[in-house]
């Protein structure tokens, strides 16, 4: 999810350069959500369960260019299998295979400034750097305002796939805790899987949702919503973006250089390592992440207090654990 939306504010980009351009992208069918209604985004293409199916669906389509922005070599097959120029970047394997090949760039810009140069390369010649961008959806809203209420609320989103990305259930609940005293409702949400994780960040906390399996409309239009948005190096972290919520991401293993919030008030929570960044799958100096564990609830704590003061993000009504015993 978060790679096709860091695609939006390229797609910006492009459109802004060529507004006739018909703009087409390859996605997992999980993924499509991250462009339905994006005015930008012509056409939508479904990869298939199986790789060969792909490879048919693609085999009768035509395009003046092809870009492959993922490298690998599934990617490559998929890019040669449509009719048209196939570009890629000239650090990609299998290089011979492209009809033209774009500089790699400096390696440590983050990767929508990666893209944005590849972009332009290409030919796009304005040097806007759009946000990224979430279509709002009415029906995703609505019930959005039916289950959480009225009032002030910050978005709680625990989870991470890789553990050096995933700061402690503890540290999100006793953050969640002082939230709370703030006068701020507090919404735990989870992706596939992660739904034991987030119920123990979210337990004892009053008053809390705790809202799993959602909808990548429905998840948007929460955080959408909310005055903050708080979590990890995650999918969702991007979703925020793409929505305008100010954001508090904990840091872990990977480049926050590189894959930080882009183009909306952030706060990035992170100690220096000299391991730092590293590819995240699994710790290679310790038992376990000495990065993300590092991590402080009163540094987040701090962080959430200076994003709130500088966006004019405070809580409407009064949901205080005093109150509520």
């Amino acid at each position: 999810m978060g790679d096709c939306l860091l695609l939006t504010s390229p797609f910006r980009a492009l459109k802004m350069q060529f507004p006739g351009f018909r703009i087409a992208v390859l996605a997992e069918s999980r993924c499509v959500p991250c462009f339905e209604g994006n005015p930008d985004v012509s056409e939508t293409l479904l990869a298939a369960a199986g790789k060969l199916e792909t490879v048919r669906r693609l085999f009768w389509e035509r395009f003046d260019a092809i870009v492959n922005l993922h490298g690998g070599p599934t990617s490559l097959v998929y890019a040669r299998a449509a009719r048209g120029k196939c570009y890629g970047l000239d650090s990609y394997p299998y290089s011979f295979l492209y009809s033209g090949l774009v500089p790699h760039g400096r390696g440590n810009e983050h990767t929508v400034q990666a893209t944005l140069d590849c972009f332009r390369w290409l030919g796009v010649r304005n040097h806007e750097r759009p946000p990224l961008y979430f279509a709002p959806n009415a029906p995703a809203r609505r019930w959005v305002e039916g289950t959480v209420g009225e009032g002030s609320y910050v978005v709680i989103h625990p989870g991470s796939l890789f553990a050096t990305k995933r700061w402690s259930a503890d540290g999100f609940r006793a953050l969640g805790r002082m939230l709370n005293d703030k006068g701020w409702k507090v919404v735990v949400t989870a992706g596939p899987g992660e739904g034991d994780f987030a119920r123990q960040a979210a337990c004892d906390l009053d008053p809390s949702l705790l809202l799993l399996g959602l909808t990548i409309p429905r998840l948007a239009e929460l955080i959408r919503g909310a005055d903050i948005y708080i979590g990890n190096d995650s999918g969702p972290m991007h979703l925020a973006a793409a929505v305008g919520t100010p954001t508090v991401a904990v840091w872990g293993s990977s480049d926050s250089g590189r894959w930080h919030p882009w183009q909306v008030p952030h706060r990035v929570v992170q100690n220096p390592f000299d391991c730092n960044p590293c590819a995240g799958y699994r710790c290679h100096v310790a038992e376990t992440p000495l990065c993300v564990e590092s991590v402080k609830v009163d540094q987040v704590r701090d962080a959430v207090w200076s994003l709130a003061a500088e966006t004019g993000r405070a809580p409407e009504a009064t949901h205080t654990r005093d109150a509520v015993q």
